[in-house]
């Protein structure tokens, strides 16, 4: 076991917090404003717009680019165009100071780089994640998924579940790609050039940080419009704010960061309502009984009876059960309980008022455009750099509070 960093999840929460502590402490350098912290607004990066809204790319889209076969990586990895430009360029960058002398051939990672991972696809994932899901919330014991008898009752008791809880499960796929459970390769922007274990820092200090060639590393890959995460030094993420990754980003016709957002990205949202009914369909089709027992007394004999549950054989049938408008409602509702700002009721209300107004004049996809555009306004949610700032205020004010009383 390490004395000074970590090598696992297996010690004490203050013998990690106090590593976690040290690693920050010796691997921040800050001659390099591109080695980033992904934490606060930084944690969300690549993965919402300028408004917070969940975005992703399409997953039919053009605007990918695979790297080369020649560069010693794993076939069939992508991420976008212009950033696979940027690497590319970049290992040329390397190879070019390899043979020069100008940095240590025998650097196992920082020397020669090679794709380990890159894009990946958060429509699978969230697949993967939601049937995980399905199959926990057959076994909740507050939803009590063996007396379901039909679809409005798992609606309800999904909801008091959810707002139950202690943690913030999202449900939705724009939560998802939202959540902490989504990785930041899902943005088309990051880069790993080592498969090395995410929880293990002693590797991160050995294999980088006290690397003969971490100084050019960090330096070039700025140069070059990449910034380098703290917490995983092998990960590399396409600045999509600074000049040399637009520069890039040019050359297929998009000269600002907004450009980039506006053309390669789409509303999770977006992809995601238009199945919302299948979703809660597949969801209901997993969780309920194949029968519920019913037992009664009858002139002193107990009688066992079976109920089938409501079986809804296609969307359309489910649809027209629990009500298209109860539908949209559902799916606000949801959203509601997975962002971890706190509306008053009265305010939820009158946002659910003016969701169902606005489908009802310019459509559902409207409606639900305006809703995540009003829903993630808030910067209150944790992890941000306000929930940082008024968490350490409330600490401090309570250390003074404690050392007044004693």
């Amino acid at each position: 076991m390490s004395t000074f960093y970590k090598e696992n999840n297996r010690e004490t929460a203050f013998e990690l917090f106090n590593k976690r502590v040290v690693y920050k402490l010796n691997s921040r350098n800050d001659q390099y404003n591109n080695l980033t912290d992904f934490i606060a607004e930084k944690l969300m990066y690549g993965r919402v717009d300028r408004f917070l809204v969940p975005m992703i790319i399409p997953e039919d889209s053009v605007n990918f680019k695979y790297f080369s076969s020649n560069s010693n990586s794993p076939q069939g990895l992508k991420a976008l165009n212009f950033v696979v430009d940027a690497f590319s360029d970049l290992q040329q960058q390397f190879k070019k100071c390899l043979l020069m002398g100008k940095i240590d051939g025998s650097d196992q990672y920082l020397s020669n780089l090679k794709v380990y991972k890159a894009y990946e696809s958060p429509f699978f994932l969230y697949n993967s994640y939601v049937n995980q899901f399905y199959s926990a919330l057959k076994s909740a014991s507050d939803i009590d998924t063996k007396r379901l008898v039909d679809f409005n009752m798992l609606a309800d008791n999904l909801l008091k579940s959810l707002e139950a809880s202690d943690q913030r499960n999202a449900l939705t796929f724009p939560g998802y790609v939202k959540s902490r459970k989504a990785p930041i390769g899902i943005s088309g922007l990051s880069i790993e050039i080592a498969d090395l274990d995410y929880n293990n820092d002693e590797e991160k200090v050995n294999n980088f940080i006290k690397s003969k060639n971490w100084n050019f590393f960090l330096n070039t890959c700025k140069s070059y419009g990449f910034m380098v995460d703290l917490n995983n030094p092998w990960r590399l993420v396409a600045d999509i704010g600074s000049q040399p990754m637009i520069e890039y980003a040019s050359k297929y016709g998009y000269t600002d960061t907004n450009s980039i957002i506006f053309n390669y990205y789409r509303k999770a949202s977006y992809f995601y309502y238009n199945t919302f009914i299948n979703r809660m369909r597949e969801m209901y089709n997993t969780v309920k009984p194949t029968s519920i027992e019913k037992i009664t007394e009858c002139n002193g004999n107990t009688l066992v009876k079976y109920i089938k549950p409501k079986y809804y054989i296609s969307d359309q049938i489910l649809q027209e059960s629990y009500g298209q408008e109860q539908f949209l409602m559902l799916y606000c509702k949801l959203r509601f309980i997975e962002e971890e700002s706190e509306y008053p009721k009265y305010k939820k209300d009158n946002i659910l008022r003016d969701m169902i107004g606005i489908s009802k004049i310019k459509g559902e996809s409207k409606a639900i455009e305006q809703f995540e555009r009003f829903l993630n306004q808030t910067l209150d949610y944790q992890g941000s750099l306000s929930y940082y700032i008024n968490k350490n205020r409330t600490e401090e004010q309570e250390e003074i509070d404690q050392t007044t009383r004693y």
